[in-house]
């Protein structure tokens, strides 16, 4: 899908009426580095946004320039279609969850809650009760008069979402605020947290550059890559159709196939020739590439066995290792022309396939993504 297509295509997803938060050709340069260029992005009310991407991406960026704690270089920020570019951070009333959750140690879970309350000088009558109310969204209340040393990784993370929730944010920012907990209880906190913000119906931003945090919480993805979004779709979308071969890579697990395409192949497929013999794909999900291309393929849905039909690749190649993962099982081929592997997964293994055997893969030409060699 090219540029033009994917903005139309989120210009469908996010009709203009429903535009709550707008980031509008927003520029940041430090220096002489250009960190965001003409960056667009909208997001619906009650939406639910993943920025995902890579270390140094932009997605950080974006998100403090959203919060006011940066000025951007150029563009525009509104929210409820209030003009905010210009505005400071203490008066933009939008919640921030940070990645080390910057708690007051020298204060009560309470007296932390009730810190941006007692900012915005709400009265003091009111603090007690929606304080409460707010620890008792994430089930805190019972450590209101605990110190945050006396917590854990996991406590401190629902105080400082209760603390941002607290103020009734007209949007919600969370910078990567599991990076610091153990896979459980990251993964306890992701279902947790997403509930809760659908329930209370609350814009949310949140920056991750964990693939499957991002597939598990959002309704809408924006993967990120040198400054700019290359893709802004469902979490099905990305993962199922990636827009380039920077996404296919950075989302998910798959087989990256180098060849040359021609024009056509057999029944008006593309045909790509690769050291491991002619790879067709359905010009329906690719736009003819020719010349220098990655193959790419999902490893669920590459098969063991001779194909069962015309509409299916197949290939032979050996097996070199078989990793576990419980629910299912990670088949690695290493065919000697290549240098990367191929990746099938299956969800259990067959009695009698061990490494070093030569086995059949085909897996559906329909399934066959293309991209240009960059």
């Amino acid at each position: 899908m090219n540029v033009v297509a994917r903005e139309a295509a989120h210009a469908r997803a996010t009709p203009r009426s429903d535009r709550y938060l707008d980031v509008a050709a927003v520029t940041k340069r430090f220096g002489a580095a250009t960190v965001l260029k003409d960056l667009d992005i909208s997001v619906a009310r009650s939406e639910f946004i993943s920025l995902l991407g890579p270390s140094g991406c932009g997605k950080t960026t974006l998100l403090r320039l959203i919060a006011g704690l940066m000025k951007p270089d150029g563009g525009r920020i509104a929210i409820g279609g209030n003009d905010l570019t210009q505005v400071p951070a203490h008066k933009r009333n939008i919640g921030v969850v940070f990645q080390n959750y910057a708690l007051f140690p020298h204060l009560s879970v309470e007296q932390n809650v009730a810190f941006g309350l007692e900012a915005q000088r709400t009265l003091k009558a009111e603090i007690g009760g929606r304080v409460q109310n707010a620890l008792a969204l994430v089930r805190m209340q019972a450590f209101a008069e605990r110190r945050i040393s006396a917590l854990s990784g996991g406590q401190q993370q629902r105080v400082a979402v209760a603390r941002a929730l607290v103020v009734k944010p007209s949007l919600l920012l969370l910078d990567e605020p599991f990076s610091a907990l153990d896979r459980k209880l990251r993964e306890t906190m992701q279902i947790e947290l997403r509930h809760l913000l659908r329930d209370l119906e609350i814009t949310s931003i949140f920056v991750t550059h964990d693939q499957d945090e991002a597939l598990v919480m959002s309704d809408r993805i924006a993967v990120m890559n040198e400054g700019r979004i290359e893709q802004l779709g469902t979490p099905d979308e990305v993962y199922s159709s990636p827009a380039s071969l920077h996404v296919l890579e950075f989302v998910g697990q798959s087989t990256r196939i180098g060849g040359t395409a021609s024009a056509s192949g057999q029944g008006g497929d593309v045909g790509i020739e690769t050291p491991i013999g002619q790879i067709r794909a359905s010009m329906r999900r690719n736009s003819g590439p020719t010349g220098k291309v990655v193959v790419g393929i999902r490893p669920e849905c590459i098969a063991l066995g001779e194909r069962p039909g015309a509409d299916f690749n197949e290939i032979t190649a050996e097996l070199a290792d078989i990793v576990f993962f419980g629910s299912k099982t990670a088949l690695h081929f290493k065919p000697p022309a290549m240098e990367d592997r191929i990746q099938v997964e299956v969800a259990r293994l067959p009695s009698g396939v061990a490494p070093g055997a030569a086995l059949k893969l085909h897996w559906p030409i329909a399934e066959t993504m293309v991209y240009p060699t960059p």
